[in-house]
């Protein structure tokens, strides 16, 4: 969304035209004064109007170390701070104006609301999107956007089917865009490299993003997944500037991915494009360029289809009036078409990190769209080339915080995701997560059998009436519940947690024995169990 900035070019001509009248030899030294400040305010003007906010804040923070300056710098000092995404000291800045009896301008308001958001602070939120929504009535983001928050608690109702935590390798530097490759991942990072020569990016004074790749391994009988250190994953691909997010397609055989164009715009910053590549026995090879790349506006988060004809990505190509945007290209006769505007999708704000799953399902990040706060994740069903409803997927995937940068397994029931939710929104992490996950405690109800030596023959299944029923934790070797089968042989019990089990059964007229129980990791319609007693050492009683 760009600010307009008319109202305050015409207020400080307004200051300079004042400053002329009176003592000449005064008015000389005030105006030499006001326009020492003037080219300071055109310079950070300029940077903040080219989206460089952090050398724009520089100079306004310049500025407003003198005795004397604009009495709207702190507004200029908030919007930097909100556009970084420093969303408290955003809101420190818009109280600073406010308490010298000022008011904010329908723009700002919406920014120092979308700030309050974005740490969780609703109630003011609430507030000031109700003071931008008395500007412009029928605005409906501002309408939905005050419903959400205010019905917030629906965002949170199946918070308890989910898990999620951070990966092991995440660095104090930015770790995002995690997408599964062959047994591992792939991700982008600007983390610190051992160098000779240390390049940085001076616009944010940090290390160039590369593309790294760690292999995932498994722990069957923890259930849980460890991860390599982390190694640059293609010395072509990152022997640029920035280079990353990445889409494979074709069995991982192809990619699609993200890096800073070689050559750039007289007087404007590089952009980044989108370049295809193919895997060969020496590494990855770049096969070619997507035609509609640009030296005035990037280009970055592709992901295709398996097939490699349709692409989504996001860019920042109508920056003049909006944020960032999500458009399509499909492949046709071997030719691109000229990238469409997913115009059902897009807001005034950003709408970023497409990824396509199934061929039918779209995830994205938004500020546009209703939600917790800062980016949230949302996921539309595509049919028939059209969007259908959009939908929040609620916390804990989303929080008050930028959350982006979505992948799924094949399955569809985890994957991985960013977020600078951990950091009060200072730094990028990927977190794994799961979906649908069984809740816990859990109760269970089932039938004790068991079955003698002709175990082959499904009529010697019998009942186990009476028989103790103790399970035990394998990983901790722990007992965790007990319960007794009643007459018929039904049961019920109690399962506190997760994990790997055993059930000991005792009595019931068997001699004592363990049999394996598996409980549910993700949510199932039935959870009622058959327990058959098939080993030969279990053998009724004589009597």
């Amino acid at each position: 969304m760009s600010p307009d900035l008319s109202f305050i070019s015409k207020a400080r001509c307004f200051i300079i035209v004042l400053a002329m009248f009176g003592y000449s030899g005064q008015a000389i030294a005030q105006e030499s004064i006001f326009r020492l400040f003037q080219k300071d305010i055109e310079l950070a003007d300029k940077y903040y109007e080219s989206k460089d906010y952090h050398q724009a804040l520089e100079e306004y923070q310049h500025v407003a170390r003198k005795n004397k300056h604009p009495d709207d710098i702190h507004v200029d000092i908030a919007r930097c701070y909100y556009f970084l995404k420093q969303y408290a000291n955003a809101i420190d800045h818009y109280k600073r104006h406010l308490s010298r009896g000022n008011e904010l301008a329908a723009e700002d308001l919406y920014y120092y609301s979308e700030a309050q958001a974005s740490i969780g602070h609703y109630g003011d939120a609430i507030e000031g999107y109700k003071q931008a929504l008395t500007a412009d009535p029928s605005n409906e983001l501002l309408q939905q956007k005050i419903w959400r928050l205010a019905n917030v608690k629906f965002l949170y109702e199946d918070s308890m089917y989910f898990a999620i935590k951070k990966v092991p390798f995440n660095t104090n530097h930015g770790e995002f865009a995690a997408r599964p490759y062959n047994d591992g991942i792939v991700f982008v990072s600007n983390r610190e490299e051992v160098r000779l020569v240390r390049r940085i990016d001076a616009g944010i004074n940090s290390p160039f993003y590369k593309l790294y790749y760690s292999k995932v391994v498994k722990d069957s009988t923890k259930d849980v997944l460890s991860y390599d250190e982390p190694s640059l994953f293609d010395k072509g691909l990152n022997d640029g500037f920035h280079a990353g997010p990445v889409a494979f397609f074709d069995n991982e055989s192809k990619m699609v991915y993200a890096t800073t164009s070689s050559d750039r715009a007289s007087g404007k910053p590089r952009t980044l494009q989108l370049f295809f590549a193919e895997k060969t026995s020496k590494g990855w090879k770049r096969t070619g360029a997507f035609p509609y790349n640009s030296l005035n506006h990037s280009m970055s988060d592709p992901t295709i289809d398996e097939n490699g004809q349709v692409l989504y990505f996001t860019s920042d190509k109508h920056k003049d009036t909006r944020g960032k945007d999500i458009y399509k290209s499909v492949k046709m006769n071997g030719q691109w078409t000229e990238p469409q505007n997913m115009e059902e999708i897009n807001t005034s704000g950003d709408e970023m990190s497409p990824y396509l799953h199934k061929n039918n399902e779209l995830y994205f990040s938004s500020n546009g769209h209703p939600g917790l706060g800062g980016l949230d994740i949302f996921k539309v069903l595509l049919k028939y080339d059209s969007v259908k409803e959009i939908d929040n997927l609620g916390y804990p995937l989303n929080s008050s915080y930028d959350d982006f940068g979505i992948a799924l397994d094949s399955l569809g029931r985890g994957g991985y995701l960013t977020s600078n939710r951990d950091k009060g929104g200072f730094d990028d992490d990927i977190y794994t997560f799961e979906m649908n996950i069984q809740p816990y405690p859990l109760e269970v109800t089932g039938v004790v059998n068991y079955i003698e030596q002709n175990w082959m023959d499904s009529s010697e299944v019998k009942i186990l009436p009476n028989a103790k029923l103790i399970l035990i934790d394998n990983i901790q070797n722990v007992i965790v519940a007990e319960t007794v089968s009643d007459d018929e042989g039904n049961f019920s019990m109690t399962i506190p947690y997760y994990s790997k089990y055993r059930v000991q059964i005792i009595g019931g007229g068997i001699k004592e024995g363990i049999v394996s129980f598996e409980v549910p990791k993700h949510k199932k319609k039935n959870d009622k169990y058959e327990i058959v007693v098939v080993n030969d050492e279990f053998n009724p009683d004589s009597n």
